[in-house]
């Protein structure tokens, strides 16, 4: 059964609800072509994700050791790269004051 997203919280006409913005319900297919077909409706339709690997019952393979996707991070080993600094508090307050109607 397709799993579809809607872009805003509320019900449709066949008694699915989406309890908040951007939620994802499963319905049958003829349901969901229905409400795919609506222009403008805020229906998409939700793909399964290709990369994901099914659970395993087995808690060893989920393991660092046995599972390369896991890493660790080394608190000696100095960063690559500085971090990124935070936006400047100029371009902030210039926009907030551009947005204000002027007296």
């Amino acid at each position: 059964m397709p799993l579809i997203r809607k872009d805003r919280a509320g019900n449709d006409s066949f008694g699915h609800s989406w309890s908040e913005d951007g939620a994802v319900v499963e319905m049958p297919h003829e349901e969901a072509e229905e409400l795919l077909s609506i222009p403008d409706g805020g229906f998409t339709l939700v793909l399964p994700d290709a990369d994901a690997a099914p659970k395993s019952d087995n808690a060893a393979a989920d393991s660092p050791e046995s599972n390369p996707e896991f890493s660790e991070i080394d608190p000696a080993v100095p960063a690559a790269e500085p971090e990124a600094k935070p936006a400047a508090k100029k371009t902030a307050a210039r926009k907030t004051a551009e947005r204000k109607p002027q007296e």
